[in-house]
């Protein structure tokens, strides 16, 4: 038997493998095998082209905002008040609203003008708000109309109505010229009124009407002024740094915060 270096004799079938040579990179190999020949990813997802990239956002219509102030009921109104007046942004005007408003009368005033043609007049906007809270609560006056609680509600109004008018109508009828009696029947019947009525309410089991201040809700009117000013700029292409768009916005904002938490409870 001669001993020697010759390699064994291969398989038939069975493909040989070479001991890899000096200097080969086995990093390359394995970079390799997990690349394309154009160096993209061989698994997972490759985008072609160039990458995708994101435009800037839209600007809002300028409608939406009045719009969505229509929609606003009396509690959102409310409640949009009370945390008007919590906030410490809303103690003083912003000064970069104001310099907003200043440096653009003529958007501002288109700004005023799409509002009213939207809200109309304080009052026509407080009675659109009222219709909203009606709809809102369609549900409960209907389940106290189911239970009859709401029939004798009324039955209960009208007689403390009858009980109101019948004594001074008494006094003008047999003794007119007594005007002490008079007023101190008007008195008596004032503060029965307020009595009679703080008990119908607790009865009817209806949530309390809100009380909107005047001056408050032209408060939310600025707001919503200067939230279509903001928007009628953009819609111009009028450069506005984003402290400036917030400034504007942000009473709006708060706006939406507040009608969300009563939709919220109102569930």
């Amino acid at each position: 038997m001669i001993l020697g270096s010759a390699e064994p004799p291969a398989q038939p079938g069975v493909q040989q493998m070479k001991d890899p040579q000096p200097g080969h990179d086995m990093g390359k190999t394995m970079s390799n095998e997990y690349q394309l020949v154009d160096g993209s990813p061989r698994y997972g997802t490759r985008h072609e082209g160039k990458p995708q990239q994101t435009g800037p956002a839209q600007p809002l219509r300028v409608e939406e905002t009045a719009e969505a102030a229509t929609r606003l009921g009396l509690d959102d109104m409310a409640a949009a008040i009370d945390r008007r007046l919590d906030s410490a942004w809303a103690d003083a005007e912003d000064p970069v609203v104001a310099a907003l408003r200043k440096e653009n009368p003529e958007e501002l005033a288109a700004a005023r003008a799409l509002v009213q043609l939207h809200l109309g007049s304080q009052r026509q906007w407080r009675l659109k708000a009222q219709a909203v809270r009606d709809k809102q609560l369609a549900g409960t006056v209907a389940r106290r109309k189911a239970s009859g609680s709401a029939r004798a509600i009324l039955v209960m109004r009208l007689g403390l109505m009858a009980a109101l008018i019948a004594p001074p109508a008494y006094i003008v009828a047999t003794d007119q010229d007594d005007y002490l009696k008079l007023l101190l029947t008007g008195i008596i019947c004032f503060a029965a009124a307020m009595i009679g009525g703080h008990f119908l309410t607790i009865r009817a089991r209806v949530p309390v009407m809100p009380n909107i201040r005047g001056p408050w809700l032209s408060e939310l009117r600025e707001d919503v002024v200067n939230a279509t000013l903001v928007a009628i700029l953009q819609n111009k292409g009028v450069a506005l740094d984003r402290r400036t768009i917030a400034a504007g916005r942000r009473g709006w904002e708060s706006i939406q915060v507040a009608a969300k938490a009563v939709a919220a409870l109102h569930g």
